[in-house]
């Protein structure tokens, strides 16, 4: 199913982020000074490319076709892993930026252990709960979805896709993984 290979292609660049921001939290714990611009950067793509491009097409289109479709096992596996995976990605962010705050504020060792302590549960959380979604709950969508249900789905993924696109949102957020790549090889 097309909606499926598309999050799936969302999942490696979220996935490329995650190793990036383990080597920006590897660097602080070796001494280097934490760069208040790229957790900002690393933040924006978390909220903007992984929650509200990514995640928004799960929770607006996926999952409620598959709960109204199939109900049980896919109601339990979303309603009780992923969503709150997702929420807890949000809560890891929301902190993330509070810390970045409270750091540039008073450059603490707490505060920069803070900084640390977040932006890792935000790679926690993300790279079990993709493995989950690619090995799991994909699979069980594109197998028992009906026809019907996959192509309405793969019809609102082209759209919104398009507009994306059109609007340069996904280009922008690429952009700031690959400097950041560049940046922390």
């Amino acid at each position: 199913m097309y909606t499926t290979e598309i999050l799936e292609d969302n999942h490696k660049n979220i996935m490329r982020m995650t190793a990036v921001v383990k080597k920006m939290c590897i660097g602080v714990m070796e001494g280097q000074e934490v760069v208040i611009d790229d957790f900002n950067a690393f933040c924006d793509f978390a909220s903007l490319y992984g929650d509200q491009y990514h995640h928004m097409k799960e929770e607006n289109f996926l999952f409620p076709e598959m709960i109204a479709k199939l109900k049980g096992h896919a109601e339990m596996m979303i309603e009780k892993g992923m969503l709150v995976d997702h929420n807890l990605g949000r809560a890891h962010i929301m902190s993330l930026r509070n810390a970045l705050s409270d750091y540039q504020k008073d450059s603490s060792t707490y505060n920069k252990l803070l900084i640390l302590t977040q932006a890792m549960g935000y790679v926690d959380v993300l790279e079990s709960h993709i493995l989950k979604e690619n090995n799991v709950l994909f699979p069980y969508a594109n197998q028992n979805l009906p026809e019907a249900s996959q192509t309405m789905l793969d019809d609102m993924t082209k759209g919104f896709e398009k507009r994306m696109s059109n609007q340069g949102t996904i280009k922008k957020y690429l952009d700031i993984l690959e400097k950041l790549e560049n940046k922390y090889q």
